[in-house]
């Protein structure tokens, strides 16, 4: 029961932490869902598979919280969870840029959807480029940080 209730004080954390950064990021066109790669990571490093349940119920709260359209984040959550648990061996085998370039990508396709989701008439090619590039960086950055400083990262959830 403890688990849960840091896990949904870090939903609310991070969910407010990405509202702010949108709010700065977005004059130099850039979206950094931060949610959805904090969610990834949990993913990522957690010891045991995540269900499509919990991936499901996760994104419904973060949808009621972040006032978003109903089941956008939960869908896309569903999807990463079910790509991490089938590749969970396969990312064994990956060096840190690859696992890194497949966040970023991974946060650019959620960038992208929620375009498409959001600015259906509006959807900017240039927003989706500057993102998926500064997503990257962002992910070898936290990379780099937690090779550099193994104690932030480097435990199993």
């Amino acid at each position: 029961m403890t688990s849960f209730i840091k896990k949904l004080i870090l939903i609310l954390f991070v969910c407010y932490l990405d509202l702010r950064l949108a709010a700065v990021l977005s004059q130099i066109y850039v979206i950094l869902p931060l949610t959805f790669l904090t969610y990834l990571l949990y993913l990522y490093k957690s010891n045991n598979n995540i269900g499509p349940f919990e991936s499901f119920f996760t994104g419904l709260f973060i949808d009621l919280i972040t006032n978003t359209y109903l089941g956008h984040n939960a869908i896309l959550f569903c999807f990463a969870s079910y790509v991490v648990n089938t590749y969970v061996n396969t990312f064994k085998l990956f060096s840190y840029l690859q696992i890194c370039i497949f966040f970023g990508l991974s946060s650019s396709a959620f960038v992208g959807f929620s375009q498409l989701i959001v600015n259906l008439y509006n959807f900017s090619y240039l927003t989706l480029l500057i993102s998926t590039i500064f997503n990257i960086v962002f992910c070898l950055l936290i990379a780099i940080i937690s090779v550099y400083f193994p104690g932030l990262f480097g435990r199993r959830i």
